[in-house]
């Protein structure tokens, strides 16, 4: 079952690289409803990824509050795949699940299109299969909260069309509540439902824009007229 994100961070800092303290989060307020898709779209540095390490409990020194039950499931989706490469494919999805040995991974390798893939190495994959295959991971805990930070970074346009297609579908299927980072205004707009802007740091939610239409529908001239529209009004914070 998915379940409701309710996340408000109200200060985040931590030390930088030059010893002083650097103030990255303040006054945040993110919501999801349950089985919702939203994506942060935002300047670089502006608290973005820290945050959905504060919403994963990966990272704890902050000021705020984490609204989600106890026994929440969450599947994180990093930046890099991080895959284990001495791991076949099949065993880097299994090591996540409470019960490995029980665990069938099948219906999953169908819905990536990795069934040929299973016991390969991660070494013998394209960046774009290492993709799937850390999606997969994630997803093999049936996760009631989904997160996503950049998962299609440095790929072609070509493949990565093709993974944001693929995980709209996952989602649509399984319906984890999905909380995206990208960089990609067009990314968001192909496969969010809406799409919450940024501040520069310290972060905190500017605006937030609610696409009226399903995934699928959404054409090249919809989403080019909604880039511009985009790009006209908060030009500081999506271009």
């Amino acid at each position: 079952m998915s379940v409701p994100i309710d996340l408000h961070v109200a200060r985040k800092v931590y030390r930088g690289a030059e010893g002083g303290t650097v103030e990255a989060v303040r006054d945040l307020s993110l919501f999801v409803p349950a089985g919702g898709f939203t994506a942060l779209i935002g300047p670089s540095g502006c608290g973005k990824t820290t945050s959905l390490r504060i919403l994963a409990g990966l990272d704890t020194d902050f000021e705020g509050t984490i609204g989600l039950p106890s026994e929440t499931r969450i599947g994180f989706v990093f930046q890099e795949p991080r895959l284990l490469p001495w791991r076949t494919v099949e065993a880097n999805m299994r090591l996540v699940h409470e019960k490995p040995d029980a665990f069938d991974p099948t219906p999953l390798f169908a819905d990536l299109g990795l069934m040929e893939m299973r016991n390969r190495y991660p070494t013998e994959l394209s960046l774009g299969l290492a993709r799937r295959v850390s999606l997969g991971r994630a997803l093999a805990i049936n996760p009631d909260v989904l997160i996503l930070d950049e998962p299609l970074t440095s790929l072609d346009e070509t493949t990565a069309l093709r993974l944001r297609q693929l995980i709209v579908k996952v989602w649509q299927k399984r319906r984890p509540t999905t909380l995206m980072v990208t960089h990609n205004v067009r990314e968001a707009l192909q496969i969010a439902e809406r799409i919450l802007l940024l501040a520069p740091r310290p972060s905190r939610v500017v605006t937030e824009i609610r696409l009226d239409r399903p995934q699928e529908e959404r054409d090249e001239a919809y989403v080019e007229a909604m880039r511009s529209t985009l790009v006209r009004d908060w030009p500081l914070l999506v271009a």
